[in-house]
């Protein structure tokens, strides 16, 4: 199977997975929850995420970081919130930013920001926190359309760190329970990814 970028450029199969993210708890997430998602693959020869100082830093480094990728035919992923903003207009900048490096990707936002994948998952967040109780769950339904996702999942859990209840959470995840359709839409491109790489593990055997 073929992969290319958004404008449909064919590029060979990938060997390994390579995720852009504006922010260190995104990373820590995603070290938690790839290893769910690809039980038996290596961290830094099968997949590897790699976190900026905020969106400026990322798309700052996103040229430099896929141009001189020289090793196991990476295909990237590029996060990045949306926090409130116009998710065709951040995915085409991105998009624009990445072309010219020749590598395949996807660019994948996340809607609001990181909290709501958290919060996407309920289940999930009492399971690292025991004793919290969600009261108003329907305020929670569409966590893809909270603007204070961050703020509402500090006030759930009494944690200001962010990191750590990125990592706490993610420890719990339920891939099939979560009702962040961004995180939906990112999951699915993993796996498909995912079946991508070992196609191409079992061929080389």
């Amino acid at each position: 199977m073929g992969t290319g970028n958004a404008h449909g450029i064919q590029r060979k199969s990938p060997k390994m997975i390579v995720l852009l993210t504006e922010e260190e708890s995104m990373k820590q997430y995603l070290e938690v929850l790839i290893p769910k998602l690809w039980p038996g693959s290596t961290e830094g020869m099968d997949w590897m995420v790699l976190s900026f100082q905020g969106k400026s830093d990322l798309e700052r480094s996103i040229p430099k970081k896929m141009a001189n990728w020289s090793c196991r035919n990476p295909h990237f992923i590029i996060l990045r919130d949306n926090d409130g903003g116009n998710c065709f207009t951040i995915k085409q900048k991105l998009r624009t930013i990445a072309n010219p490096s020749k590598k395949s990707f996807h660019v994948r936002i996340v809607c609001q920001q990181l909290e709501s994948w958290l919060l996407g998952d309920l289940g999930a967040v009492k399971l690292a926190y025991p004793g919290v109780t969600v009261r108003k769950r329907a305020k929670f339904r569409e966590p893809d359309q909270l603007t204070n996702a961050s703020q509402e999942l500090e006030k759930l859990v009494h944690e200001r760190a962010k990191i750590l209840r990125a990592k706490k959470i993610g420890e719990h995840s339920d891939f099939e329970k979560n009702t962040s359709q961004s995180f939906n839409v990112f999951v699915k491109t993993l796996r498909q990814l995912i079946r991508t790489c070992e196609g191409l593990m079992e061929a080389g055997r």
